[in-house]
């Protein structure tokens, strides 16, 4: 085991941070033979990695915030493990946007990152009236727009969980990262992820 740690640590942290390391693993150190297990382990590890692998359940709280109804808004999710300890949170910056298109964009949010992480049951918590109770569970209709291809986004995304359901509670964390999210440029995104700190940013 200790062995496999070095050698994807070097697969994918690059040569230069582990220099007393190289001489390990360099061709000239070993013959076919000894070194293709630790390719077939790197290769192993980079599977495991594109390929979450399932996990059971979280709960995934979302918010938007938009400043000036419309203006400058943000999308923001939080993803909690059963004992209620935060796995990732997720920031988004949408440029100028309503509060609902903030909402919706939030909880989409929240489902793709509880996909990309391989959950298969989650609970979803929401401020948003209008998204939890009116338009995703059907009650009312959604005649706008923008409003009806976010709404469709995330009936697709809740249909790949084995189980969805979604109550209408207050999160104060979500709403924090909402207001985070509105400094960020239009489709800008970053990620924490719990135990490594800052995670990801992109576009």
């Amino acid at each position: 085991i200790r062995v496999d740690d070095l050698f994807i640590n070097i697969n994918l942290r690059g040569r230069a941070h582990h220099p007393p390391l190289l001489h390990l693993f360099t061709p000239e150190r070993h013959s076919e033979s000894v070194r293709k297990p630790f390719a077939l382990l790197a290769m192993a590890r980079r599977e495991d990695r594109s390929h979450p692998k399932p996990r059971d359940s979280c709960t995934i709280e979302f918010d938007g915030a938009s400043r000036g109804n419309p203006g400058r808004s943000g999308a923001g999710a939080v993803l909690r493990a059963p004992d209620n300890t935060v796995l990732f949170r997720s920031r988004e910056g949408l440029g100028s946007a309503t509060n609902n298109v903030a909402e919706y964009r939030a909880l989409n949010l929240g489902l793709e990152t509880a996909l990309n992480n391989g959950f298969r049951n989650v609970r979803v918590q929401g401020d948003s009236q209008l998204v939890c109770k009116q338009q995703v569970q059907g009650e009312w209709a959604t005649r706008h727009p923008k409003m009806a291809e976010l709404c469709g986004q995330a009936h697709e995304l809740m249909s790949q969980f084995d189980s969805c359901d979604i109550q209408h509670e207050f999160n104060s964390e979500a709403d924090a990262q909402a207001s985070r999210a509105t400094n960020l440029a239009e489709g800008e995104y970053q990620e924490d992820i719990a135990g490594r700190g800052y995670g990801r940013r992109g576009y």
